[in-house]
């Protein structure tokens, strides 16, 4: 094959890219204002929250990964890679679920 086979993104693809991007942003900014915060002011528990949200913003990125995958396969109509996405994606709230069991 010759040239790119590759279409244009959706205005659907670019609002999870965007909302990826502001995501990682948004956790980046709070580690980094919670660990000064807690290096600051270790009784204050404002840097444990802002290093917990910045940490919660990261776990959420792969999620956010999966269903732009979804997205993704489902506007090209590739059903192979939609239903391998949708295993990946009933294995990752099945853990989820598990591990909030044990609790």
């Amino acid at each position: 094959m010759s040239g790119d086979d590759r279409r244009p993104e959706s205005s659907g693809e670019r609002i999870i890219s965007a909302v990826m991007l502001a995501v990682f942003w948004a956790a980046f900014t709070s580690l980094a204002a919670g660990l000064l915060l807690w290096l600051s002011q270790p009784s204050n528990d404002g840097g444990a929250l802002a290093l917990a949200s910045g940490l919660l913003g990261l776990i959420l990125m792969p999620l956010l990964r999966v269903i732009s995958t979804l997205a993704t396969a489902a506007a090209r109509r590739d059903w192979l890679m939609l239903g391998a996405t949708m295993m990946v994606l009933a294995i990752l709230i099945a853990l989820t679920l598990r591990d909030a069991a044990r609790l």
